[in-house]
C-alpha cells in the first residue's frame, strides 16, 4: 500500500513538472537571475491597417478611368486592386496627383506638413476646404499596439492590434506648409497678428475646431484677414 501511495505521489509530481515545462522554460540573464520565457507563438494582428477594407472606385488626376483603391492608414499609402489579374499592388506616390474617391468625393493630396512635434513629414492629407489663401486638411491615422508576450502565469498573450486613431487637422496659410493645430487657441496663434479677431469669431460663432463644417466657416473668415 505504501508503494502504491509513493508511485501515485511521484506520478503527480512528474505531471506537474511536465505541465510546467510545456508552459514555460527557465533561462538565466547575464547576472544569473532566472527569467521565464513563454512558449507562446505569434498570432496574426487584429484590427485593420486600412481606413476601409473594401476597394472603392477612385479617380487619379490625369487618368480618365477610375481604379479600385483603398487607403492604408498605417503605412500611409494606397493599394490598388486589379480583379481581372487577381492581384493588388501599392500605388507609387506622385506629388503631382490627387486621388478622389467617387462615392464621397474624398480627395487626398500628397504634401509636406508640420506635425505636432514640429517635425516635417511627407504624406497624404485629405482636403477639407480650399480657398485662395487658406486650406484646411485632415490626416487619417491607423496606429498599432505591438504584440505582448507574458512573463508570468498571471499575464496573457496579446497579438498586435491595429486601431484607428483620432483624425488630425492642419491649416495652410498662404505659401506656408500645412501646420498641425489642436484647439481654438493653437489655430488662432497661427494667424499672425489676428489672434484676437480669430478667437472672437470662434467664440461668437461657437466654432468647434474638430468639426469639418465649422472649420470651413472658420477658414472662410480667416481668408478675409490675410
Amino acid at each position: 500500500m505504501k508503494n502504491l501511495s509513493f508511485i501515485l505521489t511521484a506520478f503527480a509530481s512528474l505531471s506537474t513538472l511536465v505541465a510546467s515545462a510545456q508552459y514555460s522554460t527557465r533561462v538565466a540573464d547575464s547576472d544569473g537571475r532566472s527569467l521565464t520565457e513563454r512558449k507562446e507563438k505569434s498570432q496574426p494582428a487584429t484590427g485593420s491597417m486600412f481606413v476601409n477594407e473594401k476597394f472603392m472606385p477612385a479617380k487619379i488626376s490625369g487618368n480618365a478611368a477610375p481604379v479600385l483603391l483603398r487607403y492604408n492608414g498605417y503605412a500611409d499609402n494606397f493599394e490598388m486592386s486589379n480583379p481581372q489579374a487577381n492581384e493588388t499592388k501599392t500605388l507609387p506616390k506622385d506629388p503631382n496627383s490627387t486621388i478622389t474617391f467617387v462615392a464621397d468625393d474624398k480627395k487626398y493630396v500628397l504634401a509636406d506638413y508640420v506635425k505636432e512635434d514640429g517635425n516635417t513629414n511627407n504624406g497624404y492629407l485629405i482636403v477639407v476646404n480650399e480657398t485662395a489663401k487658406v486650406k484646411i486638411y485632415k490626416r487619417e491615422r491607423i496606429t498599432m499596439t505591438p504584440e505582448f508576450f507574458p512573463t508570468n502565469s498571471y499575464q496573457s498573450y496579446k497579438p498586435a492590434n491595429y486601431k484607428k486613431a483620432d483624425d488630425e487637422f492642419y491649416v495652410k496659410l498662404g505659401d506656408k506648409e500645412p501646420v498641425f493645430f489642436s484647439g481654438k487657441k493653437e489655430f488662432a496663434k497661427l494667424v499672425g497678428g489676428k489672434n484676437k479677431e480669430v478667437l472672437d469669431f470662434i467664440k461668437k460663432n461657437n466654432i468647434n475646431t474638430e468639426k469639418e463644417a465649422d472649420l470651413v466657416k472658420l477658414s472662410a473668415y480667416v481668408e478675409t484677414l490675410i
